[in-house]
């Protein structure tokens, strides 16, 4: 996790512009891509305080590190939803 919220702010926000973008060129309605978009940096939004916790010492409380690997698998649901719409989307466009 990056010491200043603005910054893990605007890194996230960056990532999810540049995914929508690249959902768009690969042919995605924006609506649909936005919605992909947010659900994976959802997904992925408390991954960096846990690599923090893991690999720094020994320092940090063993409920602080459980704490945040719960977050991390509750919001591994927002992932799943990506990967739903992706194949939905992708089945679609089969037909």
């Amino acid at each position: 996790m990056i010491e200043d919220n603005s910054l893990e702010f605007d890194m996230f926000e960056d990532m999810r512009r540049r995914l929508v973008e690249v959902l768009v060129s690969e042919g995605r309605e924006r609506l649909d891509a936005e919605k992909v978009a947010l659900y994976v940096v959802q997904g992925l939004r408390e991954m960096p305080k846990l690599l923090k916790l893991l690999s720094e010492s020994r320092s940090h409380p063993r409920a602080e590190i459980l704490t945040t690997l719960r977050l991390v698998l509750e919001n591994g649901r927002a992932l799943e939803k990506a990967r739903e719409m992706l194949l939905a989307l992708d089945a679609g466009e089969e037909i």
